[in-house]
């Protein structure tokens, strides 16, 4: 499973904008107010945008974070803990922090800093928009959600999960199958919508290549006198 961590990083680059809101003042830093409206939009987006990348229903995202972390399957407790409301507010202050820190220092208008932001949103982006267009070809229907936890019921006798969570725990062992399956369809098919115009002047495969390595010669042996 992917780490969300990275994510949060980059929602910390949106942290610092702020809208007027009436909403209580949590805490402040420095001048930057967190908000509850502030505070609940971003564990919103956050939520939202783990669950495209994860390729899990915000729906049953949200079944995961309700529930005891014993409860939650083992692929799933990193999610579960991270997701936790009081643990969430804690990455997301001490990202105010950090960033308040790095402006204050010139760090993030340093010219190589701002490309690698430029890269993890172009990286993000796209990994939503892919993620969003598997979702729409994904459907997985009851019949086959029960039929998944009798093959995972013969398969480990101690898989003994109440009917309904079996199903939650099918479903998104079905939706990471389906993903697998339609992923390549998708990011063809995004091939074929963009106009690629290739130079034939450009060898690209020659700029491509790896490097080849100068080898010292060996040198060579004297024969004794």
């Amino acid at each position: 499973m992917k780490k969300i961590l990275p994510l949060f990083v980059f929602l910390a680059f949106f942290a610092l904008v702020q809208c007027s809101d009436s909403s209580p003042v949590i805490e402040t830093l420095d001048n930057h107010k967190i908000t509850v409206k502030d505070f609940e939009a971003a564990y919103d987006t956050a939520l939202d945008s783990i669950s495209r990348l994860q390729n899990i229903e915000k729906k049953t995202l949200l079944e995961f974070i309700e529930k005891d972390i014993n409860e939650v399957p083992p692929n799933f407790q990193d999610l579960n803990y991270q997701l936790q409301k009081k643990n969430f507010y804690q990455t997301y202050r001490q990202m105010i922090m950090t960033r308040l820190v790095a402006e204050k220092n010139g760090y993030i208008s340093r010219p190589d800093v701002a490309e690698v932001i430029k890269q993890v949103e172009m990286q993000t982006i796209a990994q939503m928009y892919v993620s969003e267009q598997v979702e729409k070809k994904i459907q997985i229907t009851d019949e086959q959600a029960l039929a998944e936890c009798e093959r995972m019921r013969k398969l480990d006798r101690n898989f003994n999960l109440t009917i309904d969570k079996c199903k939650t725990f099918a479903k998104a062992q079905l939706k990471q199958m389906q993903t697998r399956e339609f992923l390549p369809l998708v990011v063809e098919r995004i091939k074929e919508e963009v106009s690629i115009k290739r130079n034939e002047k450009f060898d690209l495969d020659a700029y491509l290549a790896p490097k080849k390595k100068v080898e010292e010669p060996t040198p060579t042996q004297t024969p004794n006198n």
